[in-house]
């Protein structure tokens, strides 16, 4: 479990709200649940309408169970730190009772896959001979992952005056790509401040970063 370093559901919501992404704690569900991340627990507990209770310490939690979460509708008791109880069917052979406890993030695949979610093609792709209209498509979706907004929607600048800029308008004027502004987020490098669910970053940062100004 070490190799895949866990993290806290407080610290999982922050890399992905650090990337303009919105329900956050949705978001996360539906990747456990597509069995995308890799997710732990301190216990579960598996009680079986009959038959003994399996206790697990430490365990990886399958991503079936997080379907559960989902259709149960407990994805915030999931973030809470606590107990998440899944009611079970009380016929024979049915879906057994499941109290998990303690939930944790592997860091390093729910960064694979932002990284993945937000790729932008590599360099030369639009060289290959592919469908025209599947190249505009995946086009348009890297730049809407890449803002974190709707599709199309143009990006406005850093003005005269701004205190702060959106992960997206700190990409537009450094030229830097999300993993790079990301790696230089978590250095402290760029300084950003959480408003809501909004992640923003200092323009004085920006400047120090560029060498220049980054408006006008």
């Amino acid at each position: 479990m070490p190799a895949h370093q866990p993290v806290l559901p407080a610290r999982a919501i922050d890399l992905v709200e650090a990337r303009d992404l919105d329900a956050a704690k949705s978001l996360l569900a539906d990747f456990a649940a597509a069995g995308l991340i890799k997710t732990y627990a301190l216990v579960r507990e598996i009680r079986p309408a009959e038959g003994p209770i399996e206790i697990f310490r430490d365990s990886q939690i399958p991503s079936d169970e997080w379907d559960r979460i989902v259709a149960s509708g407990k994805i915030s008791a999931a973030f809470n730190g606590g107990t998440v109880r899944l009611e079970g069917s009380a016929l024979k052979g049915g879906a057994p009772a499941i109290l998990i406890t303690g939930i944790s993030f592997s860091e390093a695949s729910l960064i694979k896959v932002l990284d993945r979610y937000c790729a932008a093609p590599p360099i030369g792709a639009a060289k290959k001979t592919v469908n025209p209209g599947r190249k505009a498509e995946e086009a348009a979706s890297s730049s809407s992952c890449q803002n974190g907004k709707l599709k199309g929607k143009v990006v406005p600048p850093i003005r005269p005056g701004d205190l702060t800029a959106s992960i997206a308008q700190t990409m537009q004027a450094t030229g830097l790509g999300r993993t790079k502004v990301d790696e230089l987020m978590r250095e402290r490098v760029l300084v950003r401040h959480k408003v809501g669910s909004r992640t923003l970053i200092t323009v004085e940062s920006i400047e120090r970063l560029v060498g220049a100004k980054v408006y006008g």
